[in-house]
């Protein structure tokens, strides 16, 4: 697997991969002080490789042999070097984002989806990069996988990501199995952070392929050497449900919409309803609860995609609407920078949303050896 993905892009993916290599050595400095101080000395003294082949180096042990064959089987179709793909991997491993996040259901959703969950995935991060001309939609079949109906063997059920060509991992998806996922930075975590263990977009990437309950997922995540602290979502429509969970190395805490941690009168807990805004956490900044208050009971795609996302100014990069009743995924992307200069770039909350029919790509006919 993976080889395909390569030729179809080798394009796309040699001109991506220079660009986001020259970005990331431009972009790292902030991050520095979260790392290792033997690694800040190394990227000092040698550069953005040193680190990545360091992160390769730590994480590696823990890396699925599915995820180095995917990688190889990209970098031959490509014409790349395995240690590229995989440098482009766990980047993310380095630089996190601030994003949004909420799950709707129940009496959040009563009248616009009779209760089934609707789940956003706003990625705000920085659009002055190489990133946005070059989005990607993949939708995986694994051998013995039966459609939307979620159904599937060992090797688990078809799903999708929203990505960057030459990306292997995922940040953002939907499942078959009517789970998605989404993230975004903890950058208030105060604990240990070890290099060493699974890259937590191969992890999401797992839950998509193989987990068909939101509990399910907590527990691969309970049970995986964590490396970096994030906040991570997981929807399950089947059991009308979303979990917020805090994801770092030392602990894993899990919020629903009784437990979630409330700070009146900016984060109100509600039936129904867990959010995390782009901000820090906690956040002083009502506007999010407010637009998420005024359409309460009533939140679905559209109303999500033309009166909060836009409103509150969330998913810079990319957003994605999973609409599970549906099952359907709006996705809009930010335009690449014209020239160099960022001013250009109309950000994906200002921008139009594709609607896919997921349906329809889940039970796409596995494709065949030729």
């Amino acid at each position: 697997m993976g080889h395909a993905y390569g030729t179809l892009m080798k394009s796309e993916i040699n001109d991506l991969v220079p660009q986001v290599m020259a970005y990331i050595d431009g972009q790292i400095a902030p991050y520095i002080k979260f790392l290792p101080p033997a690694w800040q000395k190394a990227i000092e003294n040698w550069g953005i490789n040193v680190a990545l082949n360091l992160t390769i180096d730590a994480v590696k042990p823990y890396v699925a042999p599915e995820f180095v064959q995917e990688m190889q089987g990209v970098a031959d179709g490509a014409g790349l070097t395995l240690n590229k793909i995989f440098q482009l991997a766990v980047f993310p491993e380095l630089i996190q984002a601030a994003c949004s996040m909420f799950g709707a259901w129940g009496p959040a959703t009563q009248q616009s989806r009779g209760g089934d969950l609707v789940q956003l995935r706003a990625l705000d991060w920085t659009t002055d990069g190489p990133f946005q001309q070059y989005p990607v939609v993949i939708v995986y079949h694994p051998a013995g996988s039966t459609g939307s109906d979620g159904g599937g063997g060992a090797a688990g059920h078809a799903y999708s990501v929203l990505t960057w060509a030459g990306l292997v991992g995922s940040i953002t998806g939907m499942s078959s199995a009517q789970t998605g996922i989404c993230e975004k930075v903890w950058i208030h975590y105060k604990g240990s952070k070890p290099r060493n263990g699974i890259p937590f977009t191969f992890l999401l990437r797992d839950i998509l392929q193989y987990d068909n309950t939101v509990d399910e997922a907590v527990a691969r995540i309970e049970g995986a050497n964590r490396t970096c602290s994030i906040f991570v979502g997981v929807g399950d429509n089947k059991a009308k449900t979303f979990r917020g969970i805090e994801y770092s190395h030392d602990e894993v805490n899990v919020y629903d919409d009784k437990n979630f941690p409330a700070y009146p009168p900016y984060h109100n807990l509600s039936a129904g309803l867990v959010f995390f805004d782009k901000h820090t956490q906690p956040d002083n900044n009502a506007c999010m609860g407010d637009l998420l208050g005024q359409y309460y009971g009533d939140i679905d795609p559209l109303n999500t995609l033309q009166r909060i996302t836009s409103v509150f100014q969330t998913g810079d990069m990319h957003i994605a609407i999973y609409d599970y009743q549906q099952q359907t995924m709006y996705v809009s992307n930010a335009s690449p920078m014209i020239g160099g200069n960022a001013s250009t770039v109309v950000k994906a909350y200002d921008r139009p949303f594709v609607k896919l029919d997921m349906k329809a790509a889940f039970d796409e006919p596995a494709p065949t050896a030729q």
